[in-house]
């Protein structure tokens, strides 16, 4: 599903004390099927955004159209778009309440008005996309489980409801690198097999280099970068300006180029890690081969 933000603002605490602009006048677009990542300080408005997509905040004034639904000031119903668009919060185990893990992973879809048979399917295909084994854990209380497999049980949940778009509000926040990764990986690949699309909303550049196609910077409530990761990574000194830092693979880049001559330096796309080892390995092997 498409996304488009017109001119969007949003106020909280509007013709209080406390007003606070936290969205101020956004305008973008997002194709169906990106995997988008939105970049930026607390309180940059990154939360605020991507609350707007399924109707749990609406903009204070402007417009925001997803697929087929248009959300205004003046929206009054959000549910059939909320059963398409999948939002993932911060500390997502938060959300559980069930007994078994089955129960809480089928509560979405049940929810939906699906026949019994058809929730517990989808519970079932979501728990193994996640890499949880059905047999092993349907069964098991999810309060029991390791802050990582929560994390995992909660995405399933929402994934059983088969969103068109999958929103994901630093969904790996409080794991070690290795839960992380794992983490991450699952989303990516659900993400490429369902051609959903997919809002990644977090601090880190090493996530954003690796899965986004197309990064958005925010400030202060506004959209200061936009572009595809090599495009937004030229422009380190902008992102330190806003105290954000380029991946560490774009910084190695950097500080080889320093030193290498016009012709050896080595392009700015090389971002992911393993793109850059394996291009700095084709290099040596080259160099190598020259010298016999």
């Amino acid at each position: 599903m498409q996304i488009a933000f017109e001119q969007v603002s949003h106020i909280y605490g509007r013709g209080t004390p406390f007003e606070k602009r936290a969205l101020d006048n956004v305008s973008l677009n997002i194709p169906s099927g990106s995997y988008v990542g939105i970049i930026g300080q607390t309180g940059s408005g990154k939360s605020t955004l991507i609350q707007h997509l399924n109707g749990l905040l609406k903009p204070t004034s402007g417009k925001i159209r997803v697929g087929e639904w248009t959300i205004t000031p003046e929206t009054k119903q959000t549910l059939e778009l909320r059963k398409r668009v999948g939002l993932v919060f911060q500390y997502p185990e938060h959300q559980l309440f069930e007994e078994t893990v089955l129960k809480d992973v089928a509560f979405g879809p049940r929810n939906l008005g699906l026949p019994e048979e058809m929730a517990l399917l989808r519970a079932r295909e979501a728990l193994e996309v996640v890499g949880l084994a059905y047999e092993e854990w349907k069964d098991r209380s999810p309060f029991q489980l390791s802050g990582g497999q929560m994390r995992r049980v909660a995405i399933a949940g929402v994934l059983a409801m088969q969103p068109q778009i999958l929103i994901l509000d630093e969904p790996t926040a409080g794991l070690d690198p290795a839960g992380r990764r794992e983490i991450l990986e699952a989303i990516y690949r659900i993400h490429k097999e369902q051609k959903m699309t997919t809002l990644l909303v977090t601090h880190s550049m090493e996530e954003a280099a690796r899965y986004a196609d197309w990064l958005i910077v925010m400030a202060a409530g506004r959209i200061a970068l936009s572009g595809t990761p090599a495009e937004v990574f030229a422009q380190a000194d902008r992102l330190r300006q806003l105290s954000l830092d380029v991946p560490n693979t774009v910084a190695l880049i950097h500080k080889l180029n320093e030193r290498l001559p016009e012709e050896y330096k080595l392009p700015l796309h090389l971002y992911r890690e393993e793109e850059l080892e394996a291009y700095l390995l084709q290099r040596l092997s080259g160099v190598k081969e020259g010298t016999r």
